[in-house]
């Protein structure tokens, strides 16, 4: 079964001067009636219209400037004026007649206000045309045709649509049709100034080789519009019927369809799949792990600031060049490594103080040489006690011990902002307490040279 899309769904109407752009070739050759052989002359000669005829009992009428003015002509007809929306010819059709008759029982007992009852109130035209290529299955389509009330009609009604029909139909009745329509008018439609544009998109079968227009139930809406005498009919001129496969999705307007793009609702360009770059760099920013600075390919489209190899969101130094093994920092030198183990034990207090003895001078002032040595070097102060006496004195103790270090090399130079102190009481022993070898090596200070920014 047919699937008419949500989105679309009948009944889209637009002033004639905002349709849209054809999305394709049109499917209905003579889709605008411009094509007649011979020249229509009067009413009911839709067959001279090249590939149309009707679709039931009902007549349809061809308008063309060439036609008589009285009757068919353009602007100038029987039913009122209008211009064609384009070339110089349009199709009209009884979309309903609203058949009265007289109301006898008022004219006896004069209890009923009508003067008239309905009748049969099922006259209908419908104008069919084969297409020039059958439906694909599972395709979208897009139908859409402009239409106009013509100035003498009497009533407005809506469910103006079209159908796709897998057989030419050729029903021997004249009145409205059971086949539902793919494409029709929601609203009622009882413009005669403008013309208007039915359209919307459906799904085919995969069979349907005619498209037929006209007026479809089951809920059709009717409206009386009399001016002057009433003819008691819904009347429409009819131009631009097009069927076209439908363009295919592409939510986000970049040029790369849906199925195709990795990243539909974002827009991007066609390269990266209709994925977005925001720093351009050639890297789709789903995969970019840095996706607002510029970077290699090959770096995962980060950058590489120091141009050590290591982008710079892997790089704990992005600043200065640097090996793998340290993570993008620079190597520490041996002598800084020797250095600072001799430091773990060189560096010497009075007892229960943080008062630095003279005998540590010699090595601290060697931490200061490789600190002005090596600029891009920040140092941690790590201060350790063995775990004689009271818990919180030693972790008070350690604190200031590195705080004395930390003093220590500042005055000396060293820039206060490349250094940070900390304590850790007797909480983390390299060695065992229950020994005084074991506790002379816990009780210690070690740097750590970092590189934070």
């Amino acid at each position: 079964m047919k699937k008419i899309l949500p989105y679309a769904l009948a009944g889209i109407l637009l002033p004639a001067l905002a349709t849209g752009q054809d999305q394709g070739p049109n499917l209905v050759d003579n889709g605008s009636f411009e094509t007649t052989s011979p020249v229509v002359t009067t009413w009911d000669q839709l067959e001279r219209a090249t590939g149309w005829t009707n679709a039931n009992g009902g007549s349809v009428d061809i308008f063309s400037a060439e036609g008589c003015t009285n009757t068919i002509g353009i602007p100038e007809n029987e039913l009122g004026s209008s211009t064609a929306f384009e070339g110089s010819s349009y199709a009209g059709f009884v979309a309903w007649k609203d058949d009265q008759r007289p109301n006898w029982k008022r004219m006896v007992n004069g209890r009923d206000e009508s003067p008239t009852r309905a009748a049969w109130n099922q006259y209908s035209e419908y104008l069919q045309a084969a297409l020039n290529a059958p439906l694909s299955a599972g395709q979208k389509y897009d139908i859409s045709f402009m239409v106009k009330l013509a100035d003498k009609s009497d009533r407005a009604m809506s469910g103006i649509g079209a159908y796709c029909s897998p057989t030419m139909l050729d029903h021997a009745h004249r009145h409205h049709m059971t086949e539902l329509a793919d494409v029709a008018s929601t609203s009622i439609l009882e413009n005669k100034k403008d013309w208007v544009e039915v359209k919307g998109t459906f799904v085919a079968d995969g069979d349907e080789k005619y498209v037929v227009i006209g007026a479809f139930g089951p809920n059709m809406e009717k409206k009386k519009v009399v001016e002057g005498a009433d003819n008691q009919r819904a009347y429409y001129y009819i131009d631009a019927i097009a069927v076209r496969l439908h363009p295919e999705d592409d939510r986000d307007k970049d040029g790369v369809i849906d199925k195709e793009d990795n990243c539909p609702d974002e827009p991007g360009p066609v390269a990266l799949g209709g994925c977005p770059d925001r720093d351009n760099d050639g890297v789709a920013d789903k995969m970019d792990a840095c996706p607002d600075k510029a970077g290699p390919v090959n770096q995962q489209g980060c950058p590489d600031t120091d141009g050590d190899g290591i982008a710079d969101n892997l790089d704990k130094c992005p600043n200065v060049a640097g090996i793998a093994e340290m993570k993008g920092c620079p190597a520490i030198h041996e002598d800084t490594k020797k250095l600072f183990e001799k430091a773990l034990t060189g560096i010497q207090f009075e007892t229960g103080s943080a008062v630095i003895k003279k005998s540590s001078y010699g090595i601290l002032d060697q931490v200061v040489a490789v600190m002005q040595n090596n600029p891009e070097y920040k140092l941690e102060i790590h201060g350790h006690t063995d775990s004689q006496g009271d818990d919180a004195k030693n972790m008070t103790l350690s604190e200031k011990r590195a705080a004395s270090v930390r003093e220590y090399l500042t005055t000396k130079g060293v820039d206060g902002e490349r250094l940070r102190s900390f304590g850790h009481g007797e909480t983390e022993p390299v060695a065992d307490n229950n020994t005084s070898a074991g506790r002379a090596k816990n009780r210690r200070v070690e740097f750590k040279v970092m590189f934070w920014e």
